[in-house]
């Protein structure tokens, strides 16, 4: 059961590294709020549909408590950390952004260790020392500290989106069971939609680019891809893995990412970059791997 835990993850992690580059693509014609929007709209309506096709219920029957979950997960850990996330990869490479992006797995763990009032271990300080060093080495290059003027605040930005992705492990880990995989995955998707749509208005220009077939099929690829299969398969993963095993599994985004970026974007890392990527993903295993061993408060388990 633990190996289809992994399995799922891995998925999702697989999907996410691919969103990393489609993204990256797509911010050069749309604006990351109107990306944003559709991301989560049309995946919620894909899975809504589905659940239509197998005569399933849209809406799950959840307590109060599940439903602020729920709202936390909606809200905090997939629409605002999307939009930064997007904003962010508008401003920086899709490798930079997929390498800063895997920073949710530790951010799970420290989110874990605030929401249950548990320490830090020693390898959970150094594998966030790693991390933080790896981080620097990714973003700042041998003189060219004028990344700071552009990248840097893309690179910010996605940064902190990944912390909302990582916080967004805890309330999808104590969704588990409470409805279907496929229930939750709409929902989540469907209340991230609603919370982007005012913002929407407040934009001065939704199209910044020229629209094209490869656009539109990019996005749906988008879509499909990381707000369908990943999210589906991520909760799936939390049935059976704990919520910081999952993100140990989720520091390999940017390997992924790095693959796709080489094959479709045709980017190069330099060696620092290479380097700082892998102290960063060293230092977010040793993050993840090396938790604390989580309270179970009455009918939940971390």
């Amino acid at each position: 059961m633990r190996l289809r835990g992994w399995l799922y993850i891995g998925t999702t992690a697989c999907v996410f590294g691919l969103g990393v580059v489609l993204a990256k693509l797509i911010t050069s014609v749309l604006n990351s709020f109107l990306i944003s929007f559709l991301a989560l709209f049309g995946g919620g309506v894909l899975v809504a549909a589905y659940l239509l096709v197998k005569r399933q219920a849209l809406l799950p029957s959840l307590s109060w408590s599940a439903w602020s979950n729920m709202l936390l997960l909606a809200i905090f850990g997939t629409a605002l950390p999307l939009l930064l996330v997007i904003a962010g990869f508008a401003r920086t490479s899709a490798i930079i952004g997929g390498v800063l992006l895997q920073a949710q797995g530790p951010a799970a763990v420290l989110f874990a260790t605030l929401w249950l009032h548990e320490r830090l271990t020693w390898r959970q300080v150094s594998g966030t020392g790693l991390l933080l060093i790896g981080s620097v080495l990714v973003v700042v290059q041998i003189g060219q500290a004028q990344v700071w003027q552009g990248g840097g605040v893309g690179a910010l930005l996605v940064l902190g989106g990944a912390l909302g992705y990582g916080f967004g492990l805890i309330p999808a880990k104590r969704l588990v069971g409470q409805a279907d995989v496929l229930q939750l995955s709409a929902l989540r998707l469907l209340l991230g939609a609603c919370f982007v749509v005012p913002l929407l208005f407040f934009q001065s220009s939704l199209i910044q680019g020229t629209l094209s077939w490869s656009i539109a099929w990019t996005l749906v690829l988008y879509i499909v891809t990381s707000y369908c299969v990943g999210y589906i398969t991520q909760q799936a993963g939390l049935r059976f893995v704990k919520a910081w095993e999952a993100s140990a599994i989720l520091q390999t985004i940017p390997l992924f990412t790095a693959f796709f970026a080489l094959v479709l974007l045709h980017e190069t890392p330099t060696l620092l970059q290479v380097a700082g990527g892998v102290l960063v993903i060293v230092g977010g295993v040793i993050v993840a791997r090396g938790g604390p061993t989580p309270q179970k408060p009455a009918g939940e388990q971390l």
